[in-house]
């Protein structure tokens, strides 16, 4: 009976958690249109597909790791990177106030955009693969 309801509970965790992502970075990164922000560049088609899978990534850790309960921070620090990479991989550049820091306006414009789409492969694979991981831990000590 516990076991039942923790995995029902888990699985609600990860699907509101997957939904607050989504509504958050997508708000944020005005793939979600709303009044408070505005982008600056383009929006592409794998900008959305990169929101989507980020924030089911980020949904399915985060309920896998509350029916776990672990405390392993190696993967909850990976997953927390690959979150933020992933976010830069669809948000507006320009927008991003460390990114002009660091680069310049040029060298955002003329280096990070053109990688954006790579930077999202490279952290969906990687979250993919932390999710993996966690999954894997479920089963081993079950």
């Amino acid at each position: 009976m516990y076991k039942s309801l923790l995995k029902a509970r888990s699985i609600i965790i990860g699907i509101m958690t997957a939904l607050a992502i989504f509504v958050f970075l997508g708000m944020i990164s005005v793939l979600v249109p709303n009044p408070f922000f505005k982008r600056m560049t383009q929006i592409y088609f794998y900008d959305y597909i990169f929101l989507v899978l980020t924030s089911l990534l980020l949904g399915a850790y985060i309920g896998l790791w509350y029916y776990k309960k672990n405390s392993s921070s190696m993967c909850n620090y990976a997953a927390a990177g690959e979150a933020t990479g992933g976010f830069f991989s669809f948000g507006c550049a320009i927008c991003n106030k460390l990114l002009i820091w660091v680069l310049g306006l040029s060298g955002v414009v003329s280096y990070f955009m053109p990688i954006q789409p790579i930077l999202g492969v490279i952290s969906i694979l990687l979250l993919a693969y932390v999710v993996y991981l966690q999954s894997k831990s479920l089963y081993l000590t079950s």
